[in-house]
């Protein structure tokens, strides 16, 4: 076995990844390579990241493979653990590109990768004395196959034990030799994993029991979420399943539960456990046996059903099934028969874990989970924990308000203490809509913004499959970079990139970027993006506006500097300079006053061809808006030398 995984590592893992390994020595790890952290998985990853944490995960399997070798089997354990919990991470919190060839690639790789892990492991099982707390589902029902079943007489004590507390459960127990295997083995080399299980049980017990009774299921059928996932509602298979209950995508979208890039239901609690209950209860109806139930829930109806066909019986044990789900039942009848009377089987020393105790706060808009958390006073890990479905750094938009957990006593108080945070730490988002020859990088690009977070904000599956009049969503934070007045220019005879460019206060290579040009060719009548709505260059002899201002922050312009380092400087956008001062392009002297701070009150006088519209895209504010401040009706002609008043414009981006 050990060859084929040597030959599966070889497509896996490039020889740069590999040059550092023998470079280094057996337990050093390549400095490049970072370690992984929780908070590396808040936001979306970047591909950087999720190469790096790659890259660690095959570490982790050469240094195991390495120690397999020399016969130090613990310490290969506990390097597949590490790369099976990295894997794990990558699985939870995928990164999005604009490159969706790269993605596909990317999770192969993974894939892989987790293929050859496990294959590793289960290589080392026949020399792993006790299972790690979290080892998947997989090791324990392969580690299961390798006990010991011997046939024993109804009166032998293990058997008697079952019978005494079988009573006790809700969920058909069977009193047989492969139950008593299967709780020896948690007894033995499942010791440290049933304890942590045990321990787990209590966060989750007190939610989980009213729903199942509600659903009309045994209750007892709590501990089959213990055995699908250890109670881990951030639990990952390779076979795809997700959460507490081990949802794949099409059975959790059939129960109602919703995957979108910001949010994955399968993890959230209260959520999977309804889908669960849902989905057993059919189960039952169609097989009229909490076994069979027990059974379809692993393998699926389909196998289950032809298994009764072929042996033409009900009974659970003498169909032919899978190995894993032979094992699968008697594990679950195991675990409810010890969690009945822990003292009696040796865990009378685990202590439970608090119950899953929150407050919710219905949302009136987006929020970052960093301005949450610093609202709570609490890390964002906090948050995360308490709402587990939540895949991102941004909480969802909902046609109701999004319901946030947040820690117990704190619900009253968070709306008012969020309102005090500062603008800059509150989401906001603008429209953009798509024009021919766009992409998903150069929109970004031009609105300083990661790809990842247009396509998760917009739910893009694909995001190079964006077409021209698309509306998507940008998001962005209040007062803060992001530039919510996009505009278009169109060139006039005479016009050059680089005057255009100097208009729009932009590079002439991010102009052509954003406009997909190879060269510097442009022609009358083209219409570019611009970033900003840009006036026309100083030869195209625009009218110009007066704009008179009040209450503002002003700054003198000294020699040598740039509109660029000013805007820099008061961390603002080129195009409110241009838009507050009136000027018609990007030309500064020293000795000028510049308003850069958003002022109270502008007073606007109208030019020939204003408009509402053109005017309020100017101070990247509302037309509704500018009209309902002067009184007026959409409607309403402008006439050049009409004054108009622009209050509160501490709202523009």
């Amino acid at each position: 076995m050990a060859r084929e995984l040597w030959v599966l590592l070889a497509a896996v893992v490039p020889f740069s990844a590999c040059a550092p390994f023998f470079a280094a020595g057996p337990h050093d790890a390549p400095a490049t390579i970072a370690t992984a952290d929780s908070s590396a998985t808040l936001d979306r990853l970047s591909a950087k990241a999720f190469e790096s944490m790659l890259l660690t995960a095959r570490w982790h399997l050469f240094r195991a493979l390495d120690d397999r070798t020399i016969g130090r089997y613990q310490e290969a354990q506990q390097e597949l653990d590490q790369a099976f919990e990295l894997l794990a991470s990558l699985e939870q919190e995928p990164h999005t590109e604009a490159d969706t060839t790269a993605i596909d690639v990317t999770h192969v790789e993974v894939e892989k990768l987790g293929m050859a892990v496990e294959e590793a492991y289960l290589s080392l099982l026949p020399h792993v004395e006790l299972f790690s707390p979290d080892s998947p589902l997989l090791l324990l029902l392969e580690g299961l196959s390798e006990e010991k079943i011997e046939d024993l007489p109804p009166n032998a004590s293990p058997i008697v034990r079952i019978l005494q507390l079988a009573s006790l459960c809700d969920v058909p127990i069977d009193a047989n030799a492969t139950v008593a295997a299967s709780i020896h083995f948690f007894q033995e080399r499942g010791r440290s994993t049933f304890s942590t299980w045990l321990k787990r049980s209590g966060r989750y017990r007190d939610l989980v029991l009213p729903i199942l009774r509600e659903h009309g299921v045994p209750e007892d059928f709590f501990y089959l979420a213990m055995i699908e996932s250890g109670f881990k509602p951030n639990a990952y298979s390779r076979a795809h399943a997700v959460g507490m209950w081990q949802f794949i995508q099409s059975t959790g979208k059939l129960e109602g539960l919703h995957r979108t890039s910001l949010v994955d239901e399968r993890r959230d609690p209260v959520k999977s456990t309804v889908a669960a209950a849902r989905h057993l209860r059919r189960l039952h109806e169609e097989f009229g046996d909490w076994r069979l139930a027990a059974a379809a829930y692993n393998a699926g109806r389909g196998r289950v059903s032809r298994a009764i066909e072929r042996a033409e019986t009900r009974n659970f044990w003498k169909l032919e099934l899978p190995r894993e789900t032979r094992n699968y039942v008697p594990l679950l009848m195991a675990a409810t028969i010890i969690a009945k009377s822990p003292d009696l089987f040796g865990f009378g020393d685990v202590g439970f874990d608090p119950p899953f105790h929150h407050d919710e706060v219905a949302l009136p808009e987006q929020v970052y989970l960093s301005a949450a958390a610093k609202t709570l006073g609490v890390p964002v890990s906090t948050v995360k924990s308490l709402n587990p479905e939540l895949r991102g750094a941004l909480t969802p938009r909902t046609k109701r308000p999004y319901r946030l957990r947040v820690p117990v006593g704190q619900g009253a108080t968070f709306l008012a203490r969020y309102e005090r945070l500062p603008d800059s730490e509150k989401f906001v988002d603008s429209e953009y809509i798509v024009r021919r020859g766009d992409n998903i990088s150069t929109i970004a690009s031009m609105f300083n913004v990661r790809s990842a977070h247009i396509a998760a904000v917009n739910d893009l599956r694909d995001p190079n499959l964006i077409r021209p009049g698309q509306k998507l969503r940008i998001p962005g934070r209040r007062n803060g970079k992001l530039s919510t007045n996009v505009g278009h220019y169109t060139v006039r005879r005479g016009d050059s990139l680089s005057k255009i460019a100097l208009a729009s206060g932009v590079s002439v290579a991010r102009l052509k970027r954003w406009n997909g040009l190879r060269n510097n060719l442009i022609r009358p009548g083209d219409k570019l993006v611009t970033g900003a709505a840009a006036a026309a260059p100083k030869a195209s002899r625009q009218t110009a506006s007066t704009v008179t201002v009040q209450g503002s922050t002003r700054h003198t312009v000294r020699r040598g500097e740039t509109l660029w380092e000013i805007a820099h400087r008061f961390d603002v956008e080129i195009s409110q300079i241009t838009a507050w001062n009136g000027l018609s392009g990007a030309v500064i002297h020293p000795g000028q006053e510049l308003l850069v701070a958003a002022p109270d009150t502008l007073t606007y006088t109208v030019v020939k061809g204003d408009t509402l519209y053109a005017i309020a895209r100017r101070f990247g504010l509302d037309a509704k808006q500018i009209a309902r401040q002067n009184n007026m009706d959409m409607s309403s002609t402008l006439l050049a030398g009409m004054t108009l008043k622009i209050k509160n414009l501490e709202s523009v981006d």
